[in-house]
């Protein structure tokens, strides 16, 4: 379909947040990190299930990884960063927004760090959210610690709000479009329009009453898009925009 057509659209209307590990990637970079530099497996398998069971947050569940790692290298660090591949159609989804001006931001639970270095490696420049790696010592990277510039100041849970970020960058007359795969994305699809979901967020959605679109890869989420703006169905979802009024309202 002629480009052309999107550009007569009113696209100010959508804005675009998506998930990074295992939704642009393929695979979560820093579980591939973890498998190299946490030794002691069982341990951290027990820190991951605690996450998945929501005994703990996001933020815990990193620092307590963190407190695992053992032998960090840097070296070794950038070498499983750069192997990491994109999903296949990501980069043609780039194209689509930017070809329609529709602004897409990442939202991660992710490092700073390793996000930065894949969008360079593929001459990305798109604007991110996430939590910040830190070495106390530039000189000698052989540790790091975390900070978290983008947490909730009255939640505890989240490393990056992406609820809080999503809602404060779309305006009452946007539609917010979602894009996400994994537990750390549970919380903010309860606050956006639409939601593109896969693995256990499309199961969380499902077992949530959030309606969704299934996806394999971003190109089905590109012909959804083409299809709710070919069809002038864009639209707020009730349900979100009462969460949405409801924590405004608490201030």
């Amino acid at each position: 379909m002629n480009s052309n057509y999107f550009k007569k659209l009113n696209r100010s209307k959508l804005k675009i947040f998506s998930d990074f590990d295992g939704t642009i990637t393929l695979y979560d970079t820093w579980i591939e990190i973890g498998e190299y530099f946490i030794p002691d497996k069982e341990a951290w398998a027990d820190v991951i299930s605690q996450f998945e069971n929501q005994q703990i947050g996001a933020r815990e569940c990193f620092l307590r990884e963190c407190e695992l790692v053992r032998n960090f290298d840097i070296s070794r660090f950038n070498e499983i960063i750069d192997k990491q591949r994109l999903d296949p159609k990501f980069l043609d989804f780039t194209e689509f927004c930017l070809s329609n001006h529709i602004p897409l931001t990442i939202l991660s639970e992710g490092m700073d760090y390793y996000i930065d270095r894949i969008l360079k490696k593929h001459g990305l420049d798109i604007p991110f959210f996430s939590n910040k790696l830190v070495f106390p010592n530039p000189d000698d990277r052989s540790s790091f610690k975390l900070e978290f510039p983008y947490s909730d100041s009255d939640c505890s849970k989240c490393g990056t709000s992406k609820r809080n970020i999503l809602m404060n960058s779309t305006g009452d007359d946007e539609i917010s479009v979602f894009i996400g795969d994994g537990f750390s994305d549970a919380c903010v699809v309860n606050y956006a329009d639409i939601v593109f979901a896969k693995k256990s967020l499309a199961s969380y959605c499902w077992k949530n009453n959030i309606t969704y679109f299934e996806y394999q890869t971003f190109g089905d989420i590109i012909k959804k898009l083409q299809n709710l703006l070919a069809n002038k169905t864009l639209k707020h979802r009730q349900a979100a925009k009462l969460k949405r009024r409801e924590v405004f309202l608490r201030g």
